[in-house]
């Protein structure tokens, strides 16, 4: 049978000192090791296993904290990012004025274009940034809403949750209690791990066993009675377990154990078998040690559930932090990484307005080179005009100089020709003045000169007919 097989060598361990000395050391050295982590726990049954409820009343106090911070520093970089849109815009109008006010209709005409583009594109800019900004103020109000709303929501949750949780640690404790003292009897001697009925079997044998050793039943009576008196104090249901103690008979050596299997398949057969053994007050003492041994078991059981326990709630609070630790640590990542996916977004969203602003740059530096070109080749054709007005100038400078000096010449003749003219005259008058003045002497001159002009007067009137006359005269018919 397996039952008296493991009788047997329970009884052996007992039975020998030297060996019992040996296993309560090992059962020491194996507690000892078993501190640490409880031996069921190690094995992994689905019936140890530890579930302890984290409450998430805090953690989603936090994941919404979190997201409101997230949302009000990418509120913020939106409305940074509208200032120095309106403000690049206003630098845009600023230049387009100052560059019509001083161009003419076709360098307006291009430059109106330039900046209408600049202008449709930083509206657009703008636009965008004002929907995000309402998105975020959306969902900033929704998160904050959703948050005050679940405040007492979650203060009723957490406290159904910390009643569950008190009843899951007694239902815990105990269940544990009864794996734990499996544990360790699993590597203590005395100590079996069966169901009912293999108890039960086993009682009975011990009875038979009892009952042929001693053979009296007084003396069945008088160990029935010790035994009643123990069980009080050794119960092994005390923590309301499925695990059972079991106590065995012991023998003093190999030749009663086989004595006691022959006795036990006598009593089993109905056989009769002639009781030769040790007398009632050694099996009193045995009892005694028996039971000693029990309490110092109990003992250790104890102390090994009282371990346990501190075990379950330094591990319940080493939990506890680590799924907190892990919990902050996983938001403070998707904050990080909404921060990265932001970032990211910024980076190209600056990427492609700075390749707007080059592409916009360059057209307005060809322009501006174009236009200066321009006003350098129009500045020199002006000047080359001008320069051959002024040879023109200078040429015709020239000849009037000329002419002026000629006619300075001629004029200085003229005058010579007149005043040479004026002497002659001048020698004229003088000379008649001198014919007339005797005839002017007196008032019978001046008569005389009178008559005489008069009459020369006449003369030169009628000369033709004088000559006329002149010529009948001398000329005959």
């Amino acid at each position: 049978m397996p039952g008296s097989d493991t009788a047997l060598t329970v009884d052996r361990t007992y039975s020998d000192p030297g060996r019992h000395h040996r296993c309560k050391s090992r059962v020491e050295r194996h507690d000892m090791n078993t501190l640490s982590l409880p031996l069921n726990i190690r094995r992994g049954g689905s019936d140890t296993n530890l579930n302890f409820d984290v409450p998430d009343g805090i953690l989603d106090f936090h994941k919404v904290k979190l997201s409101a911070d997230s949302l009000r520093q990418k509120i913020l970089k939106v409305t940074e990012q509208i200032k120095i849109e309106q403000t690049s815009r206003d630098g845009n109008v600023a230049e387009y004025l100052k560059l019509v006010s001083s161009a003419d209709k076709q360098q307006a005409g291009r430059i109106k274009q330039v900046f209408e583009k600049k202008n449709q594109k930083s509206a657009h800019s703008i636009a965008q940034l004002q929907k995000k900004l309402e998105q975020y103020h959306r969902k900033l109000r929704e998160i904050e809403q959703n948050g005050a709303t679940r405040s007492s929501k979650d203060i009723s949750k957490d406290s159904l949750k910390e009643i569950q949780h008190s009843l899951k640690d007694a239902h815990v404790k105990s269940r544990t209690a009864p794996h734990c003292l499996e544990s360790s009897k699993s590597s203590m001697p005395g100590v079996s791990l069966t169901p009912p009925v293999f108890v039960f079997n086993k009682s009975r044998e011990f009875a038979n066993l009892i009952r042929n050793k001693f053979g009296s039943a007084d003396n069945i009576a008088h160990l029935k009675n010790s035994l009643e008196e123990f069980r009080p104090e050794a119960s092994p249901r005390a923590y309301g377990g499925s695990a059972t103690i079991v106590n065995k008979p012991k023998y003093g050596s190999d030749d009663e154990c086989s004595s006691g299997t022959s006795g036990s398949a006598d009593s089993n057969g109905n056989q009769s078998f002639g009781a030769g053994g040790a007398s009632t007050l050694d099996s009193q003492g045995k009892l005694a040690i028996i039971l000693e041994e029990l309490r110092e078991i109990k003992v250790t059981q104890a102390q090994l559930a009282e371990d346990i326990e501190a075990l379950k709630v330094q591990f319940k609070r080493e939990y506890g932090f680590i799924s907190q630790t892990l919990q902050e640590e996983r938001y403070r990542y998707e904050r990080l990484e909404d921060q990265l996916h932001d970032l990211t977004e910024l980076h190209q969203h600056e990427t492609a307005n700075l390749k707007q602003e080059l592409a916009s740059a360059e057209e307005k530096v060809a322009y501006q080179a174009y236009e200066r070109s321009r006003d350098i080749q129009e500045a020199l054709e002006s000047c080359q005009t001008r320069i051959s007005k002024l040879e023109l100038h200078q040429q015709e400078q020239q000849t009037l100089q000329t002419d002026a000096v000629n006619a300075k010449v001629l004029l200085g003749k003229c005058i010579n020709v007149v005043l040479a003219f004026m002497t002659v005259i001048l020698v004229c008058v003088s000379t008649l003045a001198k014919f007339v003045s005797p005839m002017m002497k007196s008032r019978s001159h001046i008569l005389g000169t009178f008559f005489a002009v008069t009459l020369l007067a006449i003369f030169c009137k009628n000369w033709d007919h004088i000559l006329c006359a002149i010529e009948r005269i001398i000329i005959p018919r």
